[in-house]
């Protein structure tokens, strides 16, 4: 027992300078940070180690000595730290602080990369496609960056949707592949995707779908664009006899909902929600990617969902229902506010938006705002604003004195 009370008390002190070797080294203190770090280090704590290593090598509050940095990080390396794993491996690729050695170099790469490092994961694989080893690893590295890719490396993504777009001497390139890959380093904020996956996509060049060019919609579907997918699932279930069949259209729906069309998600669950009770989980999944995507007439119903779950995540969405020009919304953050269960009880704010609602075109929006104004303001003006609301309101009736019932 008090060897074990030993070593927690060790792990509390060692914990403090590390902390603060960090922060130091966050600040561009590097003479503090290197001060703490050296008797970690010495002591043989592998991120001391691997952070010693990095000052080194970059020069940061020391001349730059490559080969002390390494030295550093093969310490670190034998405790299996996959940071210094990778970056010594790095350095054997590159020869830096020591002679080129790519075999050396390649297995260090493997160990952190098979500790799911994904830094090391897409090094791995970019050494490997680039013959660090000669040919026949190009396989391996397509795996290795496609596991980088999923972790949401997005410079990995994108070299393998060129990789698969162009092929290789070891591979044939494979264009659905390409496409997947291109789309994910696109979400993931790449530009140079986003014109690739242009270039690549057959239905660039009909905006309109006809008899004449739907052949392309269908091209562009096999490749795996979900606009065409869902493009293609309207002209089925809208019937157009050029279009694919019926069951055909439902399973390109069910494909571009899955793709993460925005649009093609709301439609799959209105889909869903007439073959009977959809998960509650999954109705709120589509929701999600339909308004994350920017379909924009999703979020009224996204909102009063995450309002029924009392999360204060509704404000958002109700209110970009609202701004879209949903006025039902606007009765609904109305309540938000008046309730004061999920977001701070806000009057004024409240009867800012029920009185905004005067432009509302949807007379049964204008009537219920009527009502909520009644409900909860009974000063001298709030009767004559319910007037102007609806002409029908019945001021300081027993039945607007009572604020009516809370959310649910």
């Amino acid at each position: 027992m008090s060897a074990i009370l030993c070593l927690l008390l060790t792990l509390v002190s060692t914990s403090k300078p590390l902390d603060q070797a960090k922060a130091a080294l966050s600040a561009g203190d590097y003479a503090k940070a290197a001060s703490k770090l050296q008797p970690l280090a010495e002591a043989g704590d592998p991120e001391a180690q691997y952070l010693l290593g990095h000052m080194l090598d970059l020069g940061l509050g020391f001349e730059p000595d490559p080969r002390k940095a390494l030295n550093w990080w093969l310490k670190a390396a034998e405790k299996d730290f996959p940071p210094a794993l990778h970056r010594a491996g790095l350095a054997y690729l590159q020869g830096r602080g020591v002679d080129l050695d790519p075999e050396r170099g390649v297995d260090l790469l493997r160990q952190a990369a098979f500790w799911g490092y994904h830094p090391a994961e897409a090094s791995l694989g970019q050494a490997l496609l680039a013959n660090s080893l000669g040919p026949g690893y190009v396989p391996e590295a397509l795996r290795w960056l496609a596991c980088a890719a999923e972790s949401g490396d997005r410079d990995a993504a994108e070299l393998l949707g060129l990789v698969f777009a162009k092929g290789t001497e070891e591979t044939v390139p494979d264009l659905p592949k390409a496409v997947k890959f291109l789309r994910l380093a696109e979400a993931l904020g790449s530009a140079k995707a986003s014109t690739l996956l242009r270039q690549l996509d057959p239905a660039k060049d009909a905006p309109i779908a006809t008899e004449q060019n739907v052949h392309l919609l269908w091209e562009s579907a096999r490749l795996g664009f979900p606009d065409a997918q869902f493009r293609l699932a309207v002209l089925g279930l809208a019937n157009v006899p050029w279009g694919p069949s019926r069951q055909e259209a439902v399973k390109l729906l069910e494909t571009a909902a899955a793709n993460g069309h925005p649009e093609a998600c709301y439609r799959w669950l209105q889909y869903l929600r007439k073959k009977g009770p959809v998960d509650p989980l999954l109705e709120e999944e589509l929701l999600r990617n339909a308004v994350t995507g920017g379909f924009t007439a999703a979020s009224l119903e996204f909102g009063q969902i995450l309002a029924k779950r009392r999360s204060p995540e509704a404000l958002r969405w109700l209110r970009t229902a609202y701004q879209s020009g949903q006025s039902r919304a606007g009765l609904e953050v109305a309540r938000l506010f008046l309730d004061g269960k999920i977001l701070p009880r806000d009057d004024r704010e409240a009867r800012r938006i029920l009185l905004d609602l005067k432009t509302a075109e949807d007379p049964a929006v204008k009537k219920e705002a009527a009502k909520l104004l009644l409900a909860y303001f009974h000063d001298p003006e709030a009767c004559g604003q319910a007037k102007e609301l609806d002409p029908n309101a019945v001021c300081g009736s027993s039945a607007s004195a009572t604020a009516p019932p809370s959310l649910p």
